[in-house]
């Protein structure tokens, strides 16, 4: 990876702009600036796709998988479509950093990633986003 975080997402077009670029680069941004990723322990990059497509897709599914070789962590996790259509753009990135902290919460003590303090690392991106008023709701304007 080109960087310890790395924001993406699979998102119908409709609703693109309010995941791609803005709110994708403010998260992977943020996480890059405050957080070191190798003080937790052995991984090297988490790559975080959200999937926001049409509630037909079969396409795309959720994952969450671990290579040893590369000490990396691929995630793909879907928002709901129609909650993301009717948001702002604001309330979209808060729906985006639930789910990141959502996924790490839920996710990382089952893989049992050899020499990672997740429990940490999960404690940091919550006080992190906790400063950031990302896992407040946000008001509607």
């Amino acid at each position: 990876m080109y960087a310890p975080f790395v924001i993406s997402g699979i998102v119908w077009h409709e609703v693109s702009d309010k995941i791609a670029i803005v709110n994708t680069n403010a998260l992977k941004d943020v996480l890059n600036e405050h957080l070191q990723l190798d003080t937790y322990g052995a991984l090297s990059g988490i790559a975080f796709i959200y999937i926001v497509t049409q509630p037909d897709d079969e396409i795309h599914e959720e994952c969450f998988s671990y290579s040893r070789k590369n000490k990396e962590l691929y995630i793909q996790m879907r928002l709901p479509y129609a909650e993301v259509r009717s948001a702002s753009s604001p309330e979209v990135l808060h729906m985006m950093a639930a789910k990141y902290l959502q996924t790490m919460q839920e996710w990382l003590p089952r893989k049992k990633i050899p020499n990672f303090d997740h429990s940490r690392f999960v404690a940091d991106v919550q006080d992190l986003f906790e400063q950031q008023g990302w896992l407040q709701v946000a008001e509607v304007v």
